[in-house]
């Protein structure tokens, strides 16, 4: 499956990222878990420190939104169903 990711505020992920604030992401899976869990192998551990928190959830600090309409609410998040071709948008809170 491919998903558009794009990052804002995340100054981590961006070094992390070559630069680049888009992203189009492969990955087998069709979670928002299993979507983070290939961003960790494939970009290494800096990504899990920089958007998850002690529990393996996306930090409250961040705010996702599949295709510029959903936000997902934390606690929720992780296993909500991607599909191909979809828009993740990572941003800071605030």
């Amino acid at each position: 499956m491919k998903i558009h990711l794009r990052i804002e505020g995340l100054a981590d992920l961006y070094k992390l990222f070559n630069r680049k604030k888009d992203l189009d992401v492969d990955f087998p899976g069709q979670t928002l878990r299993d979507f983070t869990n290939a961003l960790i192998r494939k970009y290494g551990p800096g990504v899990k420190k920089a958007i998850l928190d002690q529990a393996g959830e996306i930090d409250l600090g961040l705010r996702v939104v599949v295709n510029q309409s959903a936000y997902l609410t934390y606690g929720e998040r992780m296993d909500v169903a991607l599909h191909d071709g979809d828009t993740l948008h990572l941003m800071t809170v605030g």
